[in-house]
């Protein structure tokens, strides 16, 4: 059965048990992309228009930004289903059952990089073994900077590095975004291969 088959016969089926909540956005929690299929829950209702804007995100590139991070990667999603809460706050991961949490007021292309970012967290999670002069987030920009460009082209990923560059406060974005731009496109491939190696 089509995804649209299959669209079409739960939306019947909504109308026929009478569920007269059910909105566009609920079926696209449901059945976005498949593989991973994510939920965005706004913390309060004052960021439900944010929420909106990571669902559509999701179910216009969520195919194309999984395809992209295991490419470059190498590595293969095994969660089936991630919870993100849409608030005022840094952004974080999350792990397992603990869901991730997403930003509400950033810009469309900082809510795409942020997203990435954070699903790159859980992707990585895998590899239990980690070199020790390797902290999570130089591990992670092994391959984030690679799959920005990809997705969205080097401007895009240039302009991310700068955003995530300026950052404060909680880790030192800027000198490990250095260390990781200071090895070629191939170096970092490569290193981020022997990573996964190792790990396996």
């Amino acid at each position: 059965m089509t995804t649209l088959c299959l669209l079409t016969s739960v939306l019947i089926c909504g109308v026929a048990l009478g569920w007269d909540g059910l909105s566009s956005s609920s079926v696209v929690d449901l059945f976005a992309q498949g593989k991973v299929r994510m939920t965005f829950t706004p913390q309060d209702r004052k960021f439900e228009e944010a929420a909106e804007a990571y669902r559509r995100l999701w179910a216009a590139e969520g195919s194309k930004i999984l395809e992209a991070m295991e490419r470059v990667s190498g590595l293969t999603f095994r969660e089936t289903h991630v919870e993100a809460v849409i608030f005022e706050g840094p952004s974080r991961s999350g792990f397992g059952d603990v869901p991730m949490y997403l930003r509400a007021s950033y810009p469309a292309d900082v809510k795409k990089a942020t997203l990435v970012h954070e699903k790159g967290h859980r992707l990585i999670a895998q590899l239990r073994k980690r070199p020790a002069d390797l902290d999570e987030h130089r591990v992670l920009f092994l391959f984030l900077y690679d799959t920005w460009e990809s997705l969205w082209g080097k401007d895009f990923a240039l302009e991310q590095v700068k955003v995530e560059s300026g950052r404060r406060g909680i880790y030192d974005y800027e000198t490990a975004w250095k260390w990781a731009l200071s090895l070629s496109k191939e170096e970092r491939a490569s290193r981020f291969a022997a990573i996964v190696k190792d790990a396996r």
